[in-house]
């Protein structure tokens, strides 16, 4: 069974949602699908571990943003 995250569009492009899973060493385990305004972002919980790797991915791609704005 897989948890899915909505991400807009208007707040983050596919690229940066890309380069998070590869800081949070997720590639290749989450997947991306495209929606009307944005991505969901599936992630497995065949471990029960998907709403820890859900917030470990939240606040990098945050922590990126805010790396990026700040500087």
């Amino acid at each position: 069974m897989n948890k899915t995250l909505e991400i807009s569009a208007m707040q983050y492009d596919f690229h940066t949602l890309l380069k998070v899973s590869d800081i949070c060493g997720l590639t290749g385990e989450i997947g991306f699908h495209d929606t009307d305004t944005g991505y969901l972002v599936s992630f497995p919980d065949d471990d029960g571990k998907a709403d820890q790797r859900m917030a470990e991915y939240k606040k990098r791609l945050v922590d990126l943003e805010n790396n990026i704005w700040n500087r």
